[in-house]
């Protein structure tokens, strides 16, 4: 066993055939000329047969090739598990006793596995009768190990279809005249530089190239100066051969060896010279280690100026690269190095400076960009980005365009120059320029055979039309598609293709630090390429990256530069006691970027300071104004819209206008032109928001606002909030006129506001109308569901009727909240318009009706059309309905709080509301128990870490009665604005003494609301 050892790949059975052996051929050939090789190529051609024909690995070999007479002893194993052996010798002629003694030796020998398989491989045929009749007599002595013979025919039935092998040992010639039709340079037969790359791969490229010997012999000598150039050789035989980085894997020895050699600083620029090439690439480690490199040089040459200072601009451009922020020093800091480095560096600050939207810094820079790119020595690729620097920093692109149009630059370059100015033009809504200049750009990269630029720019074309012309996007995806198929080509400049993939795997894994340094690299390659999918999907990974990093105001930036208004708005409510004061974006070039500012903005309007809210009102007014003149380009029918997201954030701050900026707000809706029978205004439910809080806030304006918002909420349900109802309600006698009008009109909100006011206003047909509505049992069809039931408003319209009319109204709707054909948002309107009737019901009838309330609370039957809707809500679903209810047992416990009459029943509706708390809503049940008065007073400790809801009843509660005393400063912090705002409304109405140190937190509260709401004066 201590004979077989593995056989190495650096071996020379793994070698080529030191030289080709063709037949003489003549016509076709049927046997390949085995008996011509010269042994050692025999044997490698065996062992290649037994890798490439058999499939079988791990070989390992007997004895030392040459020990005895020429012979091979091979076992290796096969794809399946099972262990082959492989004897050869070398025999002109093959007879009986040469079997004989190979299958003896076969016995005799032990292996490191049990062999399944014996094959004897001879380089002759063999045809004697004795040898052929052996063979078959020791097949079956050696049952059931497998026994082949591989002479000259069966050897050349085997490479009969393999031409790629019959090629490297007999030549072409021979492989046409004796293989089956093949072509070169197809699946089948790999070409000759596959050929090398693939035995590089099985042998490793030192050997293969030969480029292991002059290694060796460096290792042996005691010369430094003769080992370093037998370094330097065998670097250049691999480089040659294709393999720079198994070349490079040899620096850190030539490094040390020219310090040995006093050459130190040569060292130290090949290795930054190595640093600078990782970097670009995006290999952060590879830099690193290159570092390392460095480091350990300055050792060996201690007092060498030149090495220390390459290692401070090592880690310069290591700072710069992996700052996770996007941090740029001072441009004078970056003169460190020869002239080329310091123009590497201020260009790596630059791109960074510009992925970070830093204009200041890029301004001040351009003289360090215009000197360095007027410097000789540097790369023109490094130059022309340079001079793009300059020009993305003073807008001036005319000389730029002007060489690139010139050809001056050359094709790829001239496309990375007219592609970025599509970048620029594009940020600032020149819309056809953009397009025209990445079509433009595209052109150039295709005439430079440059198919992944040119491709990337079609893309760039087609994402930025989303913007301007949204639905011929696809026009250009059969060009895209075209581009794409014409294969691949080196890029134009250097990028890390995997920085975006390797940020998302970093942010999913919880590494930030890695995470964002990625996704900088990601956003600046992308910019640096004019790649403005790319740019998109970086600022938006980047952001989620900075969100999880407590990098708030950074991350909305990057979110609103993409114009992200779902992702920046659910930043700003995510965060309900800072803001996030990104108000220069405001001033951004284009609309998206400004309507995603301003989507923040309405997030956050209450939490915005103070001292800001003037100029905030002072930009809105601005959009006003020019949205009425069409000044601003914009898509209205987007989330993105610069003027809906201003409306959104008017509405935000509406309470806090001063006169002249709320009189502006209100003349401008005033002047809109009327809206059509069923039509709407994307902004309706901001408007209405903004002319309520108008009307509160400015008596001299009420009546004004008034007027605007009764005909606005009878047209626009979505605009019927709390507050918008409060102005009504405040100014009803200014709002009587035009709600009389509307409800005469036949406009049934009219109808239901003046009948909260005051049931007199009602009419008795209208009300005999509604009643009937209330009472007539609902008729099905099965399969068919709809949606709506208009129940409460009608509630609204009789609740002044008598009580024996109101009784038969609720049975029906208790008969309706039942229903197995309903929906749970109807059967919550139903539940919701009986208790509006409930308080007119006799004592009796309420009784009666409290025994239904809570079995619909407790176990209600259940719903078919839930059932149906089951199958939509799944996240993954193709078609999904977001926010449908699931269940109604919160209203029917909230009716049942509202018929209780005795302590009995309303324990029993406090023990089933107790029993739903930690459920997905907590609305209806806080109405229960706000319903319940002060039975809950003992619960509060218990109920102040339920719910949002929950909590805000306790904050009613703590501020009435003051137990326990700790709650109150807990609720004065809780995360959650409604529930300050309802505990400093409630305190507003205590003697003003009382809670001091409560009183102070919310004084004190970053939310608008919260601070006034503790100001209200009592009612």
């Amino acid at each position: 066993m201590a004979d077989w050892r593995p056989l190495s790949l650096a071996s020379p059975l793994y070698s080529p055939p030191s030289v080709t052996t063709p037949a003489p051929v003549i016509g076709k050939l049927d046997e390949l000329p085995f008996t011509s090789l010269s042994w050692e190529n025999f044997e490698r051609l065996q062992l290649r047969m037994m890798r490439d024909v058999e499939g079988l690995r791990h070989a390992q070999l007997y004895g030392d090739r040459g020990q005895a007479q020429l012979g091979l002893d091979i076992v290796a194993l096969a794809p399946d598990g099972d262990g082959v052996a492989l004897q050869s010798k070398d025999y002109k002629r093959f007879y009986k006793s040469h079997l004989t003694a190979a299958i003896k030796k076969f016995r005799d020998t032990k292996r490191p596995f049990e062999v399944k398989r014996l094959i004897l491989g001879v380089a002759c045929a063999v045809k004697s009768t004795g040898a052929v009749e052996e063979l078959a007599v020791q097949r079956k002595a050696l049952y059931p190990i497998v026994f082949d013979l591989w002479d000259a025919q069966e050897l050349s039935t085997l490479l009969r279809d393999r031409p790629e092998i019959v090629i490297e040992y007999f030549g072409m010639p021979t492989a046409e005249a004796f293989c089956l039709p093949f072509k070169i340079d197809v699946a089948h037969v790999p070409s000759a530089d596959a050929a090398a790359v693939r035995e590089a791969i099985a042998r490793t490229p030192e050997v293969s190239t030969g480029a292991q010997d002059l290694f060796e012999k460096a290792a042996a000598t005691t010369d430094a100066a003769e080992a370093l150039t037998l370094i330097e050789e065998g670097q250049s035989t691999l480089r040659k051969a294709g393999f720079g980085p198994h070349a490079s894997a040899h620096d850190k020895e030539r490094v040390r060896l020219l310090a040995v050699a006093g050459r130190a600083d040569e060292a130290a620029r090949q290795i930054l010279d190595d640093f600078w090439a990782a970097l670009d690439q995006g290999l952060s480690a590879t830099a690193q280690m290159t570092q390392s490199r460095l480091d350990e040089l300055s050792i060996l040459a201690a007092d060498d100026e030149t090495v220390a200072l390459y290692r401070q601009v090592i880690e310069t451009a290591i700072n710069l690269y992996q700052n996770p922020l996007g941090y740029v020093p001072e441009a004078a800091s970056l003169r460190l190095g020869d002239p080329a480095d310091q123009a590497r560096l201020i260009l790596l600050a630059g791109e960074t400076a510009l992925a970070g939207d830093q204009s200041g810094w890029l301004t001040k820079a351009v003289p360090a960009f215009s000197e360095y790119s007027r410097l000789p020595a540097i790369d023109e690729s490094r130059r022309v980005r340079l001079r793009i620097l300059i020009a993305e920093s003073t807008d001036d692109w005319t000389e730029l365009l002007t060489d690139a149009r010139q050809l001056k630059l050359g094709y790829g370059l001239s496309g990375v120059v007219t592609a970025r100015h599509a970048r620029s033009l594009a940020l600032h809504q020149k819309f056809l320029e953009a397009d025209l200049a990445w079509d433009e750009a595209s052109g150039f990269a295709s005439l430079a055979s440059q198919w992944g630029e040119a491709s990337t720019w079609i893309f760039s074309r087609r994402a930025f039309r989303s913007r301007w012309n949204p639905f011929t996007s696809n026009e250009l995806l059969p060009l895209q598609t075209a581009v794409r198929e014409m294969g691949t080509s080196r890029p134009l400049l250097p990028t890390s293709d995997g920085a975006y993939v390797d940020a998302l795997t970093a942010l999913s894994e919880g590494n930030l630090r890695s995470a964002s340094i990625s996704a900088q690299r990601a956003l600046r390659d992308a910019i640096t390429t004019s790649d403005w999918v790319g740019e998109d999907r970086a600022r938006r990974v980047l952001a989620s990256i900075l969100i999880e990093s407590d990098e708030p105001a950074l991350a909305a930036h990057h979110l609103a530069q993409v114009g992200a208004t779902k992702q920046i708005e659910a930043l700003g409510k995510s965060l309900s006691l800072e803001f996030i004061d990104i108000t220069p974006d405001l001033d951004a070039p284009n609309y998206w970027t400004v309507g995603a500012t301003y989507r923040l903005l309405g997030a956050q309007a209450d939490l915005m300071p103070d001292n800001l809210v003037h100029l905030i009102a002072t930009h809105i007014t601005a959009e006003l104004h020019a949205a009425e003149k069409g000044t601003y380009p914009d898509l209205r029918s987007f989330a993105t819209s610069r003027y809906n997201n201003a409306i959104k954030a008017l509405a935000g701050i509406a309470e806090r206008l001063d006169l002249t900026a709320a009189d502006a707000a209100l003349t401008h809706f005033e002047a809109q032109p009327a809206v059509e029978e069923n039509h709407y205004r994307y902004h309706d439910e901001d408007e209405a928001l903004t002319v309520a809080r108008i009307a509160l806030t400015h008596p001299s304006l009420a009546p004004r606002a008034i007027a605007h918002l009764v005909p606005l909420l009878g047209r626009a349900q979505g605009g019927r909030s709390d507050t918008a109802q409060e102005a009504i309600a405040t100014h009803a006698t200014l709002a009587h006129h035009k709600l009389t009008e509307l409800a005469e009109a036949g406009n049934k909100w009219a109808r239901e506001t003046l009948a909260l006011g005051d049931p007199k206003d009602i009419d008795a047909t209208v009300a005999a109308e509604a009643l009937a509505r209330l009472t007539t049992p609902l008729t099905h069809v099965k399969g068919v569901y709809s949606v709506g039931t208009g129940a409460v408003g009608d509630s609204l319209l009789v609740r002044h009727l008598g009580s024996e009319s109101l009784d038969t109204a609720v049975t029906e709707l208790l008969a309706r909240a039942d229903h197995p054909h309903l929906s749970s948002s109807d059967r919550g309107d139903y539940l919701v318009a009986a208790s509006n009737l409930a308080p007119h019901l006799g004592e009796a009838q309420r009784t009666g009706h409290f025994a239904t309330a809570m079995r619909l609370a407790i176990s209600p039957t259940p719903s078919e059309h839930d059932e149906m809707n089951q199958q939509f809500t799944h996240k993954l679903g193709g078609l999904r309905m977001n926010g449908v209810p699931q269940g109604s047992r919160g209203q029917a416990l909230a009716l049942a709080a509202k018929l209780a009459s005795t302590e009995a029943e309303r324990e029993e509706v406090r023990r089933v509301v107790y029993s739903l708390l930690g459920e997905n809503a907590d609305y209806w049940p806080t109405i229960a128990l706000q319903r319940l008065g002060d039975t809950v007073n003992d619960d509060l400790t218990f109920l102040a870490v339920q719910g949002w809801a929950i909590r805000t009843l306790v904050a009613l509660r703590w501020a009435e009665h003051g137990k326990p005393d700790h709650l109150g400063p807990r609720l004065a912090r809780d995360p959650d604005v409604r529930v300050r705002r309802a505990l400093a409304r409630a305190l507003a109405q205590q003697p003003g003494g009382t809670h001091a140190d409560t009183r102070d937190i919310l004084a004190a509260d970053p939310a608008y609301s919260v601070r006034t709401a503790l100001k209200q004066a009592p009612a």
